[in-house]
C-alpha cells in the first residue's frame, strides 16, 4: 500500500503524505495490533520501516534522523503506538469497558 501510496501521488508536501499515510498505510499495519502484537525485533522492525521509509519521502525531511522526522511531524514509532493500544485496551478490560472473552483474571 505504501509503494502504491508514493508512486500514485506525486505531492511530497508533509499534509499531504501524512494524511495519504495516517489514512491509507498507518491504518493497515495497525489493524487489531493488540491480538496480533508482533514480539520478535525483527518482526518489530520490519513493521517501523513501512513508516521509516514512508517518512523519509515526505518534502524537507530525508536528512533528518527517523527519531528527529517523528518529532518533528508529532508522530510516535509504530511499536509505541502498539505499546499504548495494548495498555488501553487492558484498562478498558479491567474497568469492564470493553468484554473480557479470554477471562483475563486481574488481582488487586
Amino acid at each position: 500500500m505504501a509503494s502504491w501510496v508514493l508512486s500514485a501521488f506525486s505531492d511530497r508536501s508533509s499534509v499531504v503524505m501524512l494524511t495519504l499515510y495516517k489514512s491509507m498505510v498507518r491504518s493497515r499495519l495497525e489493524y487489531c495490533c493488540p491480538v496480533w502484537n508482533p514480539t520478535k525485533i525483527s518482526d518489530i522492525q520490519k513493521l517501523d520501516n513501512v513508516q521509516r521509509c514512508f517518512i523519509r519521502k515526505i518534502a524537507g525531511l530525508r536528512d533528518m534522523s527517523y527519531w528527529d522526522r517523528l518529532r518533528k511531524l508529532n508522530m510516535m514509532s509504530l511499536q509505541r503506538r502498539r505499546e499504548r493500544y495494548c495498555i488501553i485496551q487492558v484498562w478498558k478490560i479491567a474497568n469492564g469497558h470493553a468484554p473480557n472473552d479470554v477471562e483475563m483474571q486481574f488481582k488487586d
